[in-house]
């Protein structure tokens, strides 16, 4: 064998042999024994702090309970606002979080709102919205179940907003089943049905947002649900 052609097979072995390890190396970083990557953290929620929601009655809901002279109060330290047209209870909002798609989070408010009718009361209080189930809960007083998804609710991106820090977002209420059977149980009737419409909701909250590392980080960081 020519020393050119010796010179070359010895480097073509030579660069096999080097190239055997770095493959098993990446092979084993492939497998579940080997190394995983570092996974990405799982707080891709947006923070939800300190705010207000309203829960105003819907023009019809307004007219049944009047009919039926069932009126609407706030449980402390929720507060009655609105107008003498459109009564509102606004609750503090205390904290929670939602992921981008709005399909998990949740959302908690102080106080709550009672229905009253003579000495009859229907009392929904500590409310928390599921954003995966389409629900507000709360504790129920004068009426069964103690506890209840008493209101039924979709996100509209179209009518929710983060950015600058702020969510705002304008929702609607339905009554569900079991607010339903909250009423019959307080008032013997009622005066909404399931499914109907009760609260026109409107709110806002400071947000905080999901940051990427600081290199990329955008000066005022957004988040639009829109999209």
């Amino acid at each position: 064998m020519s020393a050119p052609r010796r010179l070359l097979t010895t480097a073509c072995v030579t660069a096999l042999a080097l190239t055997v390890p770095l493959g098993g190396g990446l092979s084993a970083a492939a497998t579940p024994e080997g190394p995983r990557p570092v996974p990405a953290p799982q707080g891709d929620l947006t923070r939800v702090g300190t705010g207000s929601g309203a829960f105003c009655l819907a023009p019809e809901a307004g007219r049944a309970l009047a009919t039926a002279h069932v009126r609407l109060n706030a449980v402390r330290p929720a507060r009655v606002t609105g107008t003498r047209e459109q009564r509102c209870v606004t609750a503090p909002i205390t904290g929670g979080t939602f992921d981008r798609s709005l399909s998990k989070g949740e959302l908690r408010f102080d106080g709550g709102f009672e229905f009253t009718r003579g000495g009859r009361y229907l009392r929904v209080n500590h409310l928390k919205a599921d954003f995966a189930t389409g629900r507000i809960s709360g504790d129920v007083r004068g009426a069964r179940p103690a506890r209840a998804a008493f209101l039924a609710f979709t996100l509209d991106r179209k009518n929710i907003r983060v950015s600058s820090g702020k969510i705002t977002a304008r929702i609607t209420f339905t009554l569900t089943s079991q607010g339903a059977a909250s009423f019959k149980s307080a008032f013997g009737t009622a005066p909404v049905k399931a499914g109907d419409r009760l609260f026109e909701g409107t709110g806002t909250a400071d947000v905080q947002l999901p940051h990427p590392p600081d290199a990329l980080r955008p000066a005022r960081p957004t988040l639009d649900v829109q999209q």
